[in-house]
């Protein structure tokens, strides 16, 4: 008894220096997948002690393990019910899952492991423990060790036949689950040996109400054997030290068991196995197979050890004293003695509580500033969330495997996802809806891992969380650990779907500026050209025969000409439709219109529908530009419907745009009214979508088309400080919506079409510096019945104007010419004759804008003219003066 201070003095000291040692935990270790087999179930106290073995073990190993734990509840259901249920669940779990090494307790959790390993996880080495009568065709499959559940029957008898010598008929109470049958196997190898001075008997399927009835009316000169099984009555389960107990309360016969696990409940004591031992000794082997010892380098431990132990409590009960018991057994329950505790035990008990203490007070000092620096940390990292949080950019990085690890709450709203935390552990697919988009998202990652510089700025064009569609700027880049070893993948994102937007309106609108630049330096000579055409032609026609050949000969010329005019005016019109002639108009006549002109030429198997909202506010608009808006986007749903047929559908409405569509369109957010045409035909390819507005873009035959319409309602809805855009029909088609600001601070109603010109008349000044217009203009002038004075250079012109009092009604003079521009010739004449009026004539529409602050402009006429446009032009300029 000497020894017992020293060893107690010893461990404590041992006790100290674990205390003050550093934690493992500080250091880098290495980690590792396990995966514990529980045949039980979470409660059941034979598995439960091994399961505290293993962990106790693997937890002061130098690995940092990942233990996995899965329970089979072969106690409650019975194995070969579920095993398929089992299967079927333990391959979903772990599909993609690698283990290191897999951990088994138990014959129903060994026999379900050797079944199925290489559907579970091929390859993988086993190790087991708590397994009753092992076979050694059980072990062939190789890769395989651990620990049996042997335990010596005899020793446990030969003291219970020493202690109770009466005692000659054993009763072995157990169940009939896999361990159960097995351990009656090894009872009945065992039992044998004692001839017959021994009987026994087995109750193996017997409910607890039988067993209880039973033990009532057992013969003195009996005890049990309890073997530990669980009992179901009705929805109820009663673990097996419920039932001992159960037991013990209704029989005065001796319990004796071989698990330690039960001493406590009601059995006496016996030569019990511990089910912590056999834990750590399974986990001790698994340590071995972890730092890379194969498994079948490690014998497989047939006996495991145990020792006496006794319930002192059962032992009073049944007259036992200390000094029967075999030397060495451990007994629960004894009544504490203190009084009697020798006085090198007592002094050795205080000098350690000492140091306990001062261990104590010192480690409360280092909690206190571990909790200090956990408290920073925690700061540090809720700062850190806070931080990213904040940032707009879209934030999200993942493992290796493409599981996110994380991401800010930028991405997850723009994902249309609640939090960030509802991402974590799930992949690219789980998280977007958008498939193409997943698939060069998961491409980009791998790409990143392999090359830093693989995916830098890429814009991507996707469906957000709402459905919506939008454009993303994507970088990755790959995240490595302290060596250097990549382990996962960062992604950061942009959203520039507005950039995105308004760099393509920007685009559209360069390239139609300098489209226009070219045709307005075109156009002018090009006008001068069939504006002579014209005239001359119109004069020739009537210095011939109404039937000759020539009439008719003439006639084409002017047509051509007249179509020639029309071709230049449509090139101009994308490129600067001329502001002149804007007034408060009604869209819906306007429509109307242009829909009555449509019907009336449209085949049978298209429809024509139109909603017009009788509430319809006045738009500024040219009333014509509006009209060749509509009858062009009619005529390109008609197009696109007549081979197969369909319906055309158009709406005239108010709306009011948000801020966000608003700025899609160009526009500013507020009212406006929406010319919205649709078609249920083939619809647009993506891929031309960008380019229909060009001008001279065409997919119809050359025959069929310019190429200017789209462009053409392109211009004047751009001159209508108006927005325009197309969209994919749902369920096939396209539609186009134009947007127009309402005219603001216009009560009356509003005209579509402006009202015709009055009859011409007078004396006219004529000023054209080109040579073929100054011969063929005058004389349709006089054919029309005026008179006519011609001149060529603008100073001869003010010379004539000049008179007084001013022989002329009206100037006509040319926009460009040299040395003095029609412009400047007419606020000339403005200062010296001031009340007459001026017809500006040009071949760019741009001569509108420079005569609008000159009010003796009266009428722009837009070359090639012919003589009903100088009519008409004259007619409204003399009008005006009345």
């Amino acid at each position: 008894m000497r020894r017992a201070p020293l060893l107690m003095f010893l461990l404590v000291l041992v006790l100290a220096a674990a205390c003050l040692a550093p934690s493992p935990g500080l250091a880098e270790m290495a980690k590792k997948n396990v995966l514990y087999l529980n045949s039980y179930h979470r409660g059941y106290k034979w598995s439960d002690d091994i399961f505290d073995g293993i962990r106790s073990v693997l937890e002061a190993g130098p690995y940092k393990v990942d233990l996995q734990i899965e329970y089979m509840d072969a106690k409650k259901y019975n194995y070969e019910d579920v095993t398929g249920m089992l299967l079927r669940l333990y391959k979903e779990k772990f599909r993609g899952e690698r283990f290191d090494v897999v951990l088994v307790s138990d014959n129903d959790a060994f026999n379900f492991a050797r079944h199925y390993r290489e559907q579970l996880f091929p390859g993988v080495p086993i190790v087991f423990c708590g397994v009753n009568a092992l076979e050694p065709e059980e072990l062939a499959v190789g890769n395989i060790t651990g620990v049996e559940e042997n335990f010596d029957l005899s020793m446990t008898l030969d003291v219970a036949r020493r202690l109770h010598p009466d005692k000659r008929h054993m009763v072995v109470v157990g169940d009939a689950s896999t361990a159960g049958l097995a351990i009656k196997r090894q009872v009945e190898m065992a039992v044998p040996a004692y001839g017959p001075d021994l009987t026994v008997d087995y109750w193996t399927n017997l409910s607890l109400p039988d067993v209880l009835d039973r033990v009532t009316m057992l013969p003195p000169d009996t005890f049990l054997f309890f073997i530990p099984y669980y009992q179901p009555m009705g929805d109820n389960f009663y673990t097996a030290e419920e039932v001992v107990s159960s037991i013990y309360a209704h029989s005065s016969v001796p319990i004796y068991t071989a698990w330690e696990f039960l001493i406590g409940h009601g059995a006496v004591g016996g030569h019990v196995l511990s089910g912590f031992l056999h834990g750590q000794t399974a986990a001790a082997m698994a340590l071995d197979i972890l730092a890379g010892r194969s498994a079948d380098d490690i014998t497989v431990l047939y006996d495991a050890g145990g020792e006496f132990v006794f319930d002192h409590i059962v032992m009073t009960r049944l007259g036992l004293t200390d000094e029967m018991l075999p030397r060495g057994s451990r007994i629960i329950n004894a009544p504490k003695a203190f009084y009697e505790m020798p006085k090198e035990l007592f002094w050795t008990i205080m000098v350690s509580f000492a140091l306990l203490l001062l261990v104590t007070v010192f480690l409360v000092f280092a909690m206190i500033e571990r909790r200090k620096v956990e408290r920073k940390i925690k700061d540090q990292l809720a700062f850190q969330e806070t931080l990213m949080d904040t940032v707009p950019q879209l934030l999200s990085w993942k493992d290796m495997n493409g599981r996110y690890l994380g991401a800010n709450r930028a991405f997850a709203e723009f994902f249309g996802h609640a939090d960030s935390s509802s991402i974590v552990s799930r992949t690219t697919s789980e998280i977007i809806g958008d498939a193409e988009y997943v698939r060069w998202a998961m491409n980009g990652d791998q790409q990143a891992m392999r090359d830093p510089d693989a995916v830098r700025k890429v814009r991507r064009k996707l469906v957000d969380g709402s459905g919506a569609r939008a454009w993303l700027e994507v970088n990755k880049v790959p995240i490595r650990d302290q060596s250097g070893r990549v382990v996962g993948v960062l992604s950061t994102a942009e959203n520039i779907t507005k950039e995105h937007n308004l760099e393509k309106q920007l685009l559209q609108s360069q390239k139609m500026e300098a489209i226009g630049t070219l045709a307005g330096g075109i156009a002018h000579d090009f006008n001068n050209i069939l504006t002579s055409i014209i005239n001359s032609t119109e004069l020739a026609l009537g210095d011939v025969e109404p039937d000759s050949v020539t009439r008719r000969d003439l006639e084409r010329v002017l047509k051509a000409a007249r179509r020639g005019g029309r071709v230049v005016k449509q090139i101009l019109a994308f490129s600067r439709p001329s502001t002149e002639g804007f007034r408060p108009t009604d869209p819906g006549a306007v429509v109307a219109e242009a829909l009555g002109l449509l019907e009336a030429s449209m085949p049978s198997n298209i429809e024509v529908r139109s909603h017009v909202d009788p509430t319809l506010p006045c738009v500024l608009a040219d009333p014509t530009q509006l009209h060749q808006v509509a009858m062009n986007l009619f005529t390109n749903a008609f197009h696109a419907l007549r081979e197969a047929g369909g319906v055309i559908e158009a709406w005239v409405e108010p709306v009011f745009l948000a801020e966000d569509e608003a700025t899609a369109m160009g526009l500013e957010p507020g009212e406006h009214v929406r010319l919205r045409i649709e078609d249920n035909g083939p619809g647009i390819p993506p891929e031309i979508v960008d380019k229909i507005f060009d001008p001279f873009f065409s997919t119809k035959d050359k025959t069929e088309g310019t190429g200017l319409g789209l462009a053409v309602v392109h211009g004047i809805v751009r001159s209508h400080r108006g927005g325009l855009r197309v969209l994919p029909r749902p369920g096939g088609g396209i539609v186009f919506d134009v947007c127009l600001p309402r005219a603001e601070g216009i009560d009356s109603e509003c005209p579509a079409r402006p009202t015709g010109p009055v009859l011409p008349g007078g004396r006219i000044l004529f000023v054209e510096d080109d040579h073929d217009q100054l011969e063929a203009t005058p004389r349709l002038l006089e054919v029309m019945g005026y008179r006519v004075t011609p001149a060529q250079a603008p100073e001869q012109a003010l010379a004539l104007a000049g008179a007084t009092p001013c022989p002329f009604d009206l100037l006509i003079t040319d926009y460009d010419m040299p040395g003095m521009s029609g412009t400047q010739l007419a606020r000339r004449v403005g200062e010296i004759a001031p009340s007459l009026p001026v017809v500006l004539v040009s071949g760019r529409e741009d001569a509108a804008a420079a005569a609008v602050h000159l009010p003796n402009i009266r009428q722009v006429v837009i070359k090639p003219y012919d003589k009903d446009d100088l009519a008409a032009a004259i007619a409204g300029a003399l009008k005006a003066t009345q």
